[in-house]
């Protein structure tokens, strides 16, 4: 670590301020305008979604009372995994074996198809293919993990059990057991979201940043929008992809707000080199959660709590931090665990795990995507495919997993 970086510990700070990103900047909106869809958030969710609708055909309006990727964008760790935070043997249960294989195969797809449209699209945001290790917990022991890599296996999901020998042997990890999986990755949410941000304005979206939407209201053939500044905009449609920060009038049943903590390390990339190429978390409540970063720095998150005051979540960052810093230390004592950037961040939760996606109740012409929990980005991408298709008229398959209830 450079002496400067000693010098300047960035408490408050995630670790993507360590990376040169080209951003784009929203204009304000003084006019009134028409719009064929109007689409609120510029963060992951927001882009992805931007991105997919031009590709369609359509000219989105982008709103947002932030800059692009100034929300939960700017605190994801940005693990993509198709593993849910509900694992597959519980949600069976909650939701019924068949919906709940879909919401798994579903998720295995986007991460993949992330994987697809950022090599189509040659964005530079650190995209790398990822396994991904899950450890033994207190939701999960290794008689548990056993009967869910079975399941998984059985509906052709890339799972398989690890024993404590192995993980040892390979990983040095001292756990009971493991699931290990393929088909993970990691990326840079900032970079991959300013990038999808700027494919969409060259194929005609616009961006207004920051807006102030003060009243959405239906009309005959679509949807009103008022914002701040007196300016009304009439779409066809509307989207919210806000993250956890609910519009009014969204239905908000089987939804909470959650606040995560993470760390980042100084770089130690020979230190890394024992996990390999894997992403790892734990099968406990609350769960630990690991990555590196290209340059060779540990990213650690979680200490999850049903906090959702910013001020309240912030004043705990040290507290959250060093609880995370013991929990690896002991997990793997081999590592510097030093917090160089140690931030916070609220994101939605779901009672399934699953997001919500799809057509408001009672809110024509209106779409949301809500409930992110862990697989906020993996999300992302799925809610932009299924929006895609409601606009085009033609619902996808899986659409009621997914929809309101």
């Amino acid at each position: 670590m450079s002496a400067s970086e000693t010098r300047d510990l960035r408490t408050g700070a995630p670790v993507w301020d360590a990376y040169p990103i080209e951003r784009q900047s929203g204009m304000r909106l003084d006019h009134s305008t028409k719009a064929d869809v109007v689409l609120v958030g510029a963060g992951i969710t927001g882009a992805l979604v931007a991105e997919t609708l031009t590709a369609a055909g359509f000219s989105p309006l982008i709103l947002d009372r932030r800059l692009p990727a100034m929300g939960s964008t700017a605190a994801s760790t940005a693990l993509l995994q198709f593993e849910l935070d509900t694992p597959l043997i519980h949600l069976a249960d909650q939701i019924g074996f068949s919906d709940a294989s879909c919401a798994w195969r579903r998720s295995l797809e986007a991460v993949s198809g992330m994987a697809e449209l950022v090599y189509a699209l040659s964005i530079g945001c650190a995209f790398r293919p990822r396994k991904a290790i899950y450890l033994s917990g207190n939701v999960l022991d290794p008689e548990d993990l056993a009967k869910e890599a079975q399941l998984r296996a059985s509906i052709g999901l890339p799972s398989r059990f690890v024993s404590g020998a192995e993980l040892l042997e390979t990983a040095g990890i001292e756990k009971e057991a493991a699931l290990l999986s393929r088909g993970a990755a990691d990326l840079n949410p900032v970079q991959l979201t300013h990038a999808l941000l700027s494919i969409a304005l060259e194929r005609g979206a616009r961006l207004h940043a920051p807006v102030e939407i003060t009243e959405v209201a239906p009309l005959k053939s679509g949807v009103g929008v008022a914002i701040e500044t007196g300016a009304e905009i009439e779409a066809k449609a509307l989207i919210f992809a806000t993250g956890y920060e609910l519009a009014r009038g969204v239905p908000t049943k089987g939804h909470r707000r959650t606040s995560t903590w993470a760390f980042a390390t100084p770089p130690q990339r020979d230190a890394l080199h024992a996990l390999g190429e894997a992403v790892m978390w734990e099968a406990s409540q609350p769960y630990l959660y690991v990555r590196s970063t290209v340059d060779g720095r540990l990213i650690v998150g979680g200490e999850d709590e049903d906090i959702d005051t910013e001020s309240h979540r912030d004043a705990l960052i040290p507290t959250k931090v060093a609880s995370l810093q013991q929990k690896t230390k002991a997990l793997l004592p081999w590592l510097d665990v030093e917090a160089v950037y140690s931030w916070a961040g609220t994101f939605g939760e779901s009672k399934t795990g699953l997001p919500t996606i799809g057509p408001i109740p009672e809110m024509p012409h209106c779409y949301a995507v809500l409930g992110y929990g862990g697989n906020g980005i993996t999300f992302g991408y799925l809610a932009a495919r299924l929006l895609q298709s409601y606009l085009l008229g033609k619902p996808d398959r899986d659409a009621g997993v997914f929809a309101f209830k």
